[in-house]
């Protein structure tokens, strides 16, 4: 579980990377140190990301 002390101890890296929770739930930590929380899903027409 993403919690808010596990968010605050990311720290940036020279690429983006990400940390997954569940379902498809994860945020993407940016080289600026910017958390950015996104959730993958299935539809008609292939993945997508939100």
């Amino acid at each position: 579980m993403l919690t808010d002390s596990k968010l605050k101890a990311l720290k940036p890296k020279d690429k983006l990377y990400k940390v997954t929770d569940s379902d498809g739930m994860y945020v993407a930590v940016r080289p600026s140190g910017r958390i950015v929380f996104r959730f993958d899903y299935r539809a008609v027409g292939g993945k997508q990301s939100r």
